[in-house]
This record gives structure tokens, sequence and C-alpha cells, in this order.
């Protein structure tokens, strides 16, 4: 088989899967006709390749999907009528952002940070796939440890933690609009 086909047959792999396409199960797929390495080269051509137009290929996730421009979000957000429910509350992206940057981590560590009580939002982004249980930590009471899902690096659109900024990389303005004051502690960084 040529690349012009199989670049063809990757193009609509990508068309009709819901979530990041990754080289090992593209490697499943074509068996014997491509290897890791020349998927690898097709996935950098269609990237390339759509640099121009109005969709684009992205690497996410540890895989590969097609997804629309930013530019055009306001048109795509119309046309889904985005309703609130699948939007984050301020505490859910809280809460998401402290597990992210320090995890894994505790449901007492979270709280510890945020000075409240995460179990309502815990319970929610567990049912939405944006975090998972890591396992238990090796305390007395054996807490759960959450970290992020593979959900949580496609919704924000990251190959990797990271992609994540840095504590470094955030200005005192961010700070202070996070904060309300100059100098504050920030519980809720920019995703």
């Amino acid at each position: 088989m040529d690349i012009k086909k199989g670049k063809a047959i990757v193009e609509n792999l990508l068309l009709i899967t819901d979530r990041p396409l990754n080289l090992d199960r593209l490697t499943e797929v074509f068996r014997e006709e491509f290897d890791k390495a020349a998927l690898k080269r097709i996935m950098e051509e269609l990237i390339s390749d759509y640099m121009e137009r109005n969709i684009r290929v992205v690497e996410i996730a540890g895989g590969y999907q097609l997804c629309t421009r930013y530019e055009y979000s306001e048109w795509v957000k119309r046309f889904h009528k985005i309703d609130r429910g699948s939007m984050l509350s301020k505490a859910a992206l809280d809460v998401l952002s402290i597990i992210a940057y320090k995890q894994p981590i505790t449901k007492a560590e979270i709280e510890d940070i945020r000075g409240v009580d995460t179990s309502g939002v815990l319970k929610t982004l567990l049912e939405r796939s944006l975090i998972r249980i890591l396992g238990r930590k090796k305390v007395i009471g054996r807490p759960m440890m959450y970290g992020t899902s593979r959900k949580f690096m496609e919704y924000f659109g990251l190959k990797s933690l990271s992609d994540l900024p840095t504590i470094e990389e955030f200005t005192e303005e961010d700070i202070s609009d996070k904060t309300g004051d100059k100098g504050g502690i920030q519980t809720s960084l920019p995703l």
C-alpha cells in the first residue's frame, strides 16, 4: 500500500473516532502495511496538510484527533447550543487545577488548600471522567489519591501534563485577577 492511500485511510479513521487515535491502535489496524514509524510520518504529514485548512489534526492526549479551529469556536458553540451543564464551575476548575498540579493528591490535601469541602466537586469530576482514582495513600485511613485522566488531557487540549503552564509563567496580574488583591494566594490557575 502506498503512503497516499494510507493517509486517506487515516483521515477517514480520524473522522469517525470520538477520541484521540494513537499510533498503537493505528498499528493494529494497518498490521503489515505500515509500521509505527511510517504511521508517525503519515500523522506528521496530515498535521502539516491541515495547517491551512478550516479544521486541524492535532496531537492530543497521546494520540491524534481532528479538531475545529479556535477562531470558529463561537460558531461551533452556537450550532451545538452548549448548555451550562457541560461547563465547569469555578469550584470544579479550582479543584481540577489543584489535582493537575499536585497529583497524586488526597481529598484532605485538596481541602487543606481550598479551605472548603470538596466532596460534591470530586464526585462531579469523577462522573465527567476528568479525574481518576490512582489508588490509596499508604497512611492511616488509606485515603484515595486523585489524578487527572486522559479525558482531562482531551478537554484542555494537552499532549501531556508538561504542557500545563508553570507557576513561574503566571504574571502578578494573573494572580491578582484570581485572588482579587495583589500578593494573595491563587487557587484557580488558568488552564
